[in-house]
């Protein structure tokens, strides 16, 4: 094994590592940041209605969820490299006009072209590095890329804090036209145009796809909006009428067309359904913290909205370098041994910050049980994003990454629901209630933790080559 560890690597390969990576970081922050900021957009757009408004945040997350398989399948049809390019200058173009934007519908028309730019680009920008790299360092590749997206998206808060207070809330938007911008011009030089799904000569199935797209855009907009309408709500209750239906069609077309927008035999493969379990369960929890920390710190401690964002700065820092870490331990002991160590430390740290939080400030408490959070964290999860695509053929690993980013979005979605039912209305969150959220994020990262003891295998396969290489060692 150490051997393989030791394969070559071009040095522009890292270069196309960091080009796509950066761009995946930008979604991410795309996806935090303006909540932060929404307080000063809705100031400055004082004559537009806070429903309006709202879509700039909610219809993101709905997008996103919706396009992402689409946009994964476009990647493995069309060439991974040309939808790359065009999602970054979809990115690019919204945020510019995000940065511009006159009006409140042109800021929410714009943060929906930012969510169609980042489903295009998104799928594609891991499967067009792995090209570039050995099978051996593969496992190390998706965990840089998944952790900068992780971060990406747990730094957003503070990114946004830090700029509105010093710029203003539009200059939250010049890094990711910058970012795109590279990602247009390079990515001719620095990636491979990607391989190509001909494996049938028919049309991609375009009813399948339209029923498909609105079946995970309106279970995404059920999760999202029913903690604010009510779970009993008429609108809320005919969404979850329509995504049965059209679930149960787009299931049907994906197992009796030639060419379905997803192939479900990848689910087939080893260890993917208990993958997607972790994944749902502790993006749930993850996305959960992330608005409860902030809303504990303001409310509860009395702390400013840049204060906020400093003292959140060193947990995704930590769940950034554990995952890159944790990837590099994994080709060496095996990715199962790995994640079996972090499995139960979400939920450990969660349950120490369930005991110890009180309504004073006790930054250092939280402190604690957040970093063994977020390092238990980063040991299970970028390691199970490269299980989830183990088996998975190269023209297919775009609708692969696209069907775990789409569940990643639901399961966050699902998480923020959650709390927010447990947490109420109320202009001031009582103390009770963040320990009842709290103590639903002990349940979901649990839940996860026990997935990874007990339902996950390592292939026999895949334990047989590593006896032989221990052998060979001996």
């Amino acid at each position: 094994m150490a051997a393989e560890n030791r394969d070559p690597v071009e040095p522009q390969a890292w270069f196309a590592l960091a080009l796509a990576s950066s761009m995946w970081m930008m979604v991410g922050i795309a996806a935090t940041a303006v909540n932060v900021a929404f307080p000063t957009i809705e100031h400055d757009f004082a004559n537009a209605a806070r429903s309006t408004l709202s879509w700039g945040l909610t219809g993101y997350g709905i997008t996103v969820a919706a396009l992402m398989l689409l946009g994964g399948r476009l990647a493995d049809r069309l060439g991974r490299r040309r939808v790359f390019r065009c999602g970054a200058g979809v990115f690019m173009v919204s945020s510019l006009a995000l940065a511009l934007a006159p009006t409140a519908w042109v800021f929410v028309a714009a943060r929906l072209g930012q969510a169609i730019g980042a489903a295009l680009a998104g799928p594609s920008s891991m499967t067009l590095v792995m090209q570039r790299f050995a099978l051996s360092r593969r496992l190390s590749v998706i965990a840089m890329w998944s952790a900068l997206g992780t971060l990406g998206a747990a730094i957003g808060p503070s990114f946004a804090a830090l700029i509105t207070d010093w710029l203003g809330w539009r200059w939250i938007f010049a890094l990711p036209v910058v970012v795109c911008l590279a990602s247009i011009t390079l990515a001719p030089r620095l990636l491979p145009e990607g391989l190509i799904d001909n494996r049938s000569d028919g049309r991609l199935d375009i009813i399948g796809s339209i029923v498909g797209t609105v079946a995970v855009g309106t279970l995404a907009a059920v999760i999202i909006e029913g903690p604010r309408h009510g779970w009993t709500h008429p609108a809320i209750l005919a969404g979850v009428a329509v995504t049965v239906a059209l679930l149960a069609v787009f299931v049907h077309r994906c197992r009796t067309h030639a060419t379905p927008l997803l192939d479900l035999t990848l689910f087939s493969q080893p260890n993917v359904k208990a993958v997607n379990a972790v994944n749902v369960l502790y993006s749930a929890a993850g996305n959960a913290t992330w608005l409860i920390y902030p809303l504990l710190m303001i409310q509860q401690w009395d702390y400013s909205l840049m204060r906020t964002g400093l003292a959140l700065t060193p947990f995704p820092i930590a769940t950034s370098l554990t995952g890159i870490f944790a990837s590099r331990l994994a080709q060496r002991l095996g990715t199962r041994r790995v994640i079996a160590y972090g499995a139960m430390m979400p939920a450990f740290g969660l349950l120490v910050q369930l005991l110890v939080v009180s309504s004073a400030p006790g930054y250092l408490a939280l402190a604690a049980g957040a970093m063994i959070f977020n390092i238990g964290f980063g040991i299970v999860y970028s390691p199970i994003t490269a299980l989830s695509l183990r088996g998975v053929a190269e023209e297919q690993m775009g609708q692969a990454t696209a069907a775990f980013n789409a569940l990643r979005q639901l399961g966050g979605g699902f998480g923020i629901a959650i709390v927010v039912a447990i947490m109420g209305n109320a202009d001031v969150i009582p103390m009770d209630s963040f320990r009842g959220a709290m103590a639903a994020t002990v349940v979901m990262t649990a839940l996860g933790g026990a997935v990874v003891l007990t339902a996950l295998r390592v292939p026999a396969e895949y334990r047989t080559r590593r006896r032989i290489q221990f052998l060979s060692k001996v």
